[in-house]
């Protein structure tokens, strides 16, 4: 069994809770509609998004930029941390020494209409993930 797990490697999750606030704005969520749609359907009965966790994983071979942190949930990616956020979640996580494991927080999709030319519904991504407080 042990040279199995060599091969397969599990990563620990380290789960952050927040103060509740949801400050922190995924971005990029245009690209992954279809998935937020099929998430904000299965956790629309639970009240404020209940049980909605977002996994962040560092993307070190991203073309557009070597520290983006993609925004994972229920295996499926929503969008990134913006350029700026995902610098200070790596330095937050760097310090307290928890870098090569998953960081994981609470989340909320919220969905607003659009009106001009189509009657459809963007979702957003918003993580309870206190960077300052890392």
């Amino acid at each position: 069994m042990e040279a199995f797990s060599e091969f397969f490697a599990v990563t620990e999750d380290v789960f952050i809770e927040g103060d509740g606030h949801y400050d922190l704005e995924v971005v990029g969520e245009s690209h992954y509609q279809r998935h937020l749609k099929v998430l904000s359907e299965l956790y629309s009965n639970k009240v404020g998004n209940r049980g909605l966790v977002a996994k962040l994983h560092y993307e070190n071979t991203n073309p557009h930029d070597k520290k983006a942190i993609r925004v994972v949930i229920d295996g499926g990616t929503v969008g990134y941390l913006s350029r700026k956020e995902a610098r200070l979640v790596r330095k937050a996580i760097e310090k307290v020494e928890l870098e090569g494991l998953i960081i994981s927080c609470n989340a909320k999709i919220l969905g607003s209409r659009r009106v001009r030319l189509y009657n459809k519904i963007d979702f957003g991504v918003w993580l309870d993930l206190p960077i300052m407080k890392l």
